[in-house]
């Protein structure tokens, strides 16, 4: 980490080699480990398992889960993830692609607009910041759609701030029109942003953008976020499947922002809830050694300050830059808003916070900068790289060792016409290691739909008040599966559950001997005739 003195001191070939050079390190990096762990459940599971049945299907519309229309995100991990899957095969690294390339983008985007605004050298080390905070290498291994809105974020912000930046006064005319470029720019991030988790997308930016400009006292500037080249580029890449989706399926526009934006916000009855502090604390911890390094090199900067305080005004420190001041307010703004946005509902993820990381790291390199402890950066970059990759390993060989059983599944004799079932639990991720099948049939007691709790048996009761008769003949009780089994006795059956769920669902399962042991899960494989009096299992 250089000082910011060598700003416009090094050769524009040399800065773009160096921009080249880091957009392909950082890919390396953060893929070099995505493929070491399996699947986690549920998050992982379930939307590989949505983007591999969407490209089985054909349906690039309507995501969904287990067969039935599932609208608590919108499309865009689906559609990377599928065409990574048609392109380079089912693997769950590729499921990770998606959160990979925002977790890249992320850190391409910080170091565009640094570069362009304080030095090639604060943007170089504020992405090497970014990309080796653990909180962020391990999201950029983790296949959901956080990552993915923290990139397209990143970008949007970076590209609304540089717009603002260039939208410069002289005689009350706009000099210039590199600012439409990049206000066109943040447009098309945001509507991608839409495409990845929704209204947030637009939100957040938003205020970003607006309490920055306050801040900044940019008066004669408030009228760019108005502007139609920011929200031409939204609607035309948000519309069409906003509109699809609702010809399709008429609940769609209720269900997806009144109850999956606003409700979610507001409720209380979602998934994981915490304190207020929660993402202070979840920060502190998943950013070190980066955020302990910065905490003290704050310490020795605000002890430098005080010294200079003391010191006649030649010999105190000069002023820093406007820009650098500008790019100081924004990322404070962006910071703030983000974490206070989350920490107001009662349900926090962790991954909520994703896009507050990329402030953070400038924020490091600038108090590490103020202390004067660049010469020391790359020994803490070389430390959390290992931090990093000793996560990922202990992880993808040692906390997860059921999880990497249900890649066993692959070795099972699995037919395109057999059927899989699932007893009282929907395992997500088991449809992604087997063959192209039927939607699985999952058995339980059904009459409780009207639940409140935010869990696997909610989300498919949800799904299938788009598509009831679909609903009805995927999400069976006892009974009703003993009525298929009697109607298909030819058909293989693969039933996945716990030996006590196959007792009260599948008496005849008591005696077989399970094809699989997964844990506390089983895999048995049966003839259907067997689950109404006919047959034998195996």
């Amino acid at each position: 980490m250089h000082s910011l003195a060598s700003a416009r001191a090094v050769p524009a070939r040399f800065a773009w080699t160096t921009e080249a050079s880091m957009a392909v390190l950082v890919a390396v990096w953060l893929l070099a480990l995505a493929w070491l762990r399996p699947l986690s459940d549920p998050d992982e599971g379930r939307y590989a398992v949505a983007a591999l049945q969407m490209l089985r299907s054909g349906d690039w519309v309507t995501p969904a889960l287990n067969g039935l229309p599932f609208f608590h995100k919108p499309p865009l991990y689906y559609w990377l993830a599928a065409t990574g899957f048609q392109v380079a095969g089912v693997h769950e690294w590729v499921a990770r692609l998606p959160s990979l390339l925002g977790a890249w983008l992320a850190a391409m985007s910080l170091l565009v607009l640094l570069k362009r605004y304080a030095s090639l050298s604060v943007a170089v080390a504020a992405a090497v910041v970014l990309v080796t905070m653990p909180y962020t290498y391990m999201a950029a291994q983790y296949a959901n759609m956080d990552m993915l809105l923290a990139g397209c974020l990143t970008a949007c912000i970076s590209s609304a701030a540089m717009a603002t930046l260039e939208a410069r006064q002289a005689t009350g005319r706009i000099r210039g029109m590199a600012w439409m470029g990049w206000l066109a720019a943040a447009g098309v991030w945001a509507g991608l942003g839409f495409l990845a988790k929704g209204l947030i997308a637009l939100v957040l930016p938003g205020m970003v953008w607006a309490l920055w400009l306050v801040w900044e006292r940019r008066w004669r500037q408030w009228w760019l976020p108005l502007h139609a080249a920011a929200w031409l580029p939204v609607l035309l890449i948000a519309g069409p499947w906003v509109w699809m989706a609702q010809a399709l399926h008429s609940g769609f526009f209720h269900y997806f922002f009144v109850t999956q934006h606003f409700q979610r916000y507001t409720g209380s009855s979602f998934n994981n809830p915490q304190p207020w502090w929660f993402y202070v604390a979840v920060i502190a911890l998943a950013a070190l050694p980066w955020t302990g390094w910065a905490l003290a090199a704050g310490w020795r900067s605000g002890r430098r300050k005080a010294v200079a305080g003391s010191l006649p005004p030649q010999a105190a420190r000069p002023a820093a830059q406007p820009l650098v001041q500008s790019l100081d307010r924004l990322m404070l703004v962006w910071f703030a808003v983000i974490v206070l946005f989350f920490s107001v509902p009662h349900s926090k993820i962790v991954g909520y916070v994703l896009p507050a990381l990329p402030p953070l790291a400038y924020a490091v390199v600038r108090l590490v900068q103020a202390a004067g402890w660049q010469r020391w950066g790359r020994h803490a970059a070389a430390l959390a790289a290992l931090l990093c990759v000793a996560l990922a390993v202990v992880l993808g060989t040692v906390a997860v060792p059921a999880k990497a059983q249900w890649r066993a599944l692959r070795s099972l004799p699995v037919q395109p016409a057999d059927r899989l079932v699932m007893l009282e639990h929907l395992y997500y991720e088991v449809p992604f290691y087997l063959p192209a099948m039927a939607a699985p049939l999952v058995v339980d007691d059904w009459t409780t739909e009207g639940q409140q709790a935010d869990n696997w048996k909610k989300e498919l009761s949800d799904a299938a008040q788009f598509a009831p008769q679909q609903g009805n003949s995927l999400l069976l009780d006892a009974q009703a599966l003993q009525a298929y089994a009697c109607a298909h006795p030819q058909q293989r059956l693969w039933v996945v559950g716990s030996t006590e769920a196959a007792q009260r669902q599948m008496p005849p399962l008591a005696s077989a001997a399970p094809a699989l042991h997964l844990g506390s899960t089983q895999v048995w494989q049966l003839q259907a005739g067997q689950a109404c009096g006919r047959g034998t299992a195996q």
